[in-house]
């Protein structure tokens, strides 16, 4: 193997050419002028050849110089992208998700089990935040329902998201339910982050002529779930997030498995797309819901429509 007699001083002579000064050079690499100079000594002593012109303060290559910067740069361009190539198929198995707190909370978090169990070689932060999907922290993959907050990411659908009317068991008994378009006396719980459900509720029942007046409105779907754990009144809740509940009847569903469709979660990838991002969103996937889901009920008979 040829001995490469200038790679320990390439570097500093790169950048002294570059930047047409030793101490311009020094303070790039954090290292001395004199370091710098002492590199590029070496370096001519090693050539036979003067790369540098120096004057008072000022440094400009010589002939030889200009053509042997031209190379030098070119090779260091090229290890460069080379270890950045390299570092890029380093397998990193720790991943950042960013998504709503509920979703977070009551969906995502009871499954990451499964995951460890899966694959137990990754790794997943988990970050929240609403609205549009923040760039202000650093994440690899977000997961957003609402269209608008996709924030230019290009989306991929992976799971459905279908609600249903829940309430306490002591609330139905104290204000039995007859049907899911006569609900104008009863108490309803609006969600004001989630404004729409009771909109699309009443978009598949329009016959509730007697709106109700009687409206408690929260911030968040935590907030309106617990409302409603606590006999406060009515709501249209995501199965993904009170499926739990039903099943150990700290809700129930009034009128059985009618559910009404509510939109699509998706996921949203960052820069990067690697084999980490591809197990986890593999896992993802592997959750979609079936077409007909059995749900806990309360009534004699399952409404249809």
């Amino acid at each position: 193997m040829t001995r490469l007699l200038s790679l320990p001083h390439l570097p500093a002579f790169e950048a002294a050419a570059r930047r047409s000064s030793f101490s311009a050079a020094a303070d790039e690499l954090f290292i001395t002028t004199g370091a710098v100079s002492r590199h590029i000594r070496t370096l001519e002593e090693q050539l036979g050849v003067q790369l540098f012109y120096r004057a008072h303060k000022s440094v400009r290559l010589t002939s030889a110089g200009e053509t042997f910067s031209r190379v030098a740069t070119r090779l260091l361009d090229e290890l460069a992208q080379a270890e950045k190539e390299v570092s890029a198929n380093v397998f990193s198995g720790r991943l950042t998700v960013q998504c709503l707190p509920t979703f977070a909370m009551h969906w995502l978090m009871p499954r990451l089990a499964e995951l460890n169990e899966v694959h137990p070689e990754l790794t997943v932060d988990v970050t929240t935040s609403i609205g549009p999907v923040s760039f202000a922290s650093l994440f690899d993959i977000a997961i957003r329902r609402d269209p608008a907050h996709f924030s230019g990411l290009k989306p991929v659908p992976f799971l459905r998201e279908s609600s249903l009317l829940v309430c306490s068991q002591q609330y139905l008994h104290s204000r039995p339910l007859v049907s899911p378009d006569q609900l104008g006396d009863h108490i309803k719980i609006q969600i004001r982050a989630r404004n729409d459900l009771w909109k699309r509720w009443h978009s598949h029942f329009p016959n509730d002529h007697h709106e109700s007046n009687q409206i408690i409105t929260l911030d968040h779907t935590f907030a309106a779930m617990q409302a409603a754990e606590d006999g406060l009144g009515l709501v249209v809740m995501p199965y993904l997030f009170c499926e739990k509940h039903l099943k150990t009847g700290r809700l129930v569903a009034p009128f059985g498995d009618l559910t009404i469709d509510t939109g699509t979660y998706s996921l949203l990838w960052n820069d990067r797309q690697d084999e980490a991002v591809r197990k986890f969103t593999h896992w993802l996937q592997s959750f979609e819901l079936p077409a007909e889901t059995s749900l806990p009920f309360t009534s004699e008979h399952t409404v249809t429509r």
